[in-house]
Order: C-alpha cells, then structure tokens, then sequence
C-alpha cells in the first residue's frame, strides 16, 4: 500500500512540473513575439514619427532663421539715419529792410547709434539648444524604473515558487 502512495505523489509532482515547463514555454514565447514586434516597430512604424519629429526641427529652424533676419534687418535701420522733410525756401518780398535779428538754426543731428537705438518690434527669445547637447527627453521610466521593476519582478517569482513548493 505504501508503494502505490509513493507512485501516485510521484505521478502527481511530474504532472505538476509538466505544468510548469508549459507555462514557462507559454510565457518565454509570448516574449519572443514582444521582441520581435518591438524591433519591427523600431525598424519600420515608427517613420511617421520620425518623420513628424524632422518635419518639427525644420519649422523651428525657419522660426530662428526669421527671428535672426528681423533683429538684423532692426539693427540694420536702426544705425541708418532718416531724412527729414524740410520744406524748401521761399522768396518773400521785403518792403523795407529791417535789423531783426535771425535765429540760430539748430546743429545737425547725427544719426542714432547703435547703443540709443530702439528695435521697432519687440521679438520674444526661444529657447534654443547648444549643438551637442542633445538629449532624449525626459519620459518613461528611466534606468532606475527599470531596475526597480526587474528587482521587483524577481521577488515576485521567489516569492510564487515559494508558495508553490508549500502548497
């Protein structure tokens, strides 16, 4: 009788490991195929969005380019003097000479100079960055996610093969 017992927690231990080895198999494949679904959206989905992301660089490149070309083209009027429309002499008649003293006209004016020029448009600075400074941006979980979710993902296989075996 103790024979049969010993066969049967035997048969019962191997059903249990078959069980298992399935699973694992069962999981292993399912990240195969996240793998491989990743690496094709790497290679070939994602063009649009690196297509939308160049499309971005270049409407911020013309946005600079106008920016730079209207600060220039301020500073460029800025520093060259305006004519004054001063209205040409006319010929009055004189009845008789008189001793009336003539005001002094004013000195000339000399053109603005760079430094009390004043720009005609108020432009707003952007936000440019340094050339090799370029970073990913700050999204998903980072490398410490990262590790935080594996270290903790290894506890919780520990701690359900442990609760298997006492089962």
């Amino acid at each position: 009788m103790e024979e049969n017992e010993f066969i049967e927690e035997e048969e019962d231990e191997k059903r249990q490991n078959r069980t298992f080895i399935i699973l694992v198999a069962v999981l292993g494949g399912v990240l195969a195929l996240g793998i491989c679904a990743f690496v094709i959206w790497a290679l070939v989905g994602n063009r649009w969005m690196q297509d939308r992301i160049q499309a971005q660089n270049e409407a911020i490149q013309a946005t600079n380019t106008a920016v730079a070309v209207a600060v220039a083209e301020a500073a460029t009027a800025a520093a060259q003097p305006t004519a004054t429309d001063t209205p040409a002499p006319t010929d009055t008649p004189t009845l008789a000479p008189t001793h009336t003293p003539t005001p002094v006209p004013p000195p000339a004016t000399s053109p603005p100079t760079l430094a009390t020029a004043r720009p005609t448009a108020t432009l707003r600075p952007t936000a440019t960055a340094e050339p090799g400074s370029e970073r990913p941006p700050d999204t998903g979980i980072g490398a410490l996610g990262a590790g935080a979710l594996a270290v903790g993902l290894l506890f919780l296989l520990v701690v359900v093969r442990r609760m298997r075996r006492t089962a």
